[in-house]
C-alpha cells in the first residue's frame, strides 16, 4: 500500500495531466454529487422527523386512553 506522500504525488500528477477544463469538470461533477447526497440526507432527516412526530402522537393518544380508562385489556 502506498504511503500518503506517494498518494499525494500521484494526485498532483493526475491533476497536472488533466488540464484546467477537465479539472473544472471533475469539480463540477463532485459538487453535483455532493448536492445530491445532501438532498438525500435532508429528505431522510425530514422523514425521520415526520415519523418521530407520528410516534409522539401515538404515544400521547395511548396515554390519553390509559388516563380515560378507555383502553381495553
Amino acid at each position: 500500500m502506498p504511503d500518503s506522500d506517494e498518494v499525494e504525488r500521484k494526485i498532483r500528477e493526475m491533476l497536472l495531466e488533466m488540464g484546467e477544463d477537465k479539472l473544472l469538470a471533475k469539480f463540477d461533477e463532485s459538487i453535483v454529487g455532493l448536492d445530491e447526497r445532501d438532498r438525500k440526507i435532508s429528505d431522510t432527516m425530514e422523514e425521520i422527523d415526520r415519523l418521530l412526530e407520528k410516534l409522539d402522537d401515538l404515544e400521547d393518544a395511548a396515554l390519553d386512553d390509559d388516563e380515560d380508562g378507555s383502553c381495553v385489556r
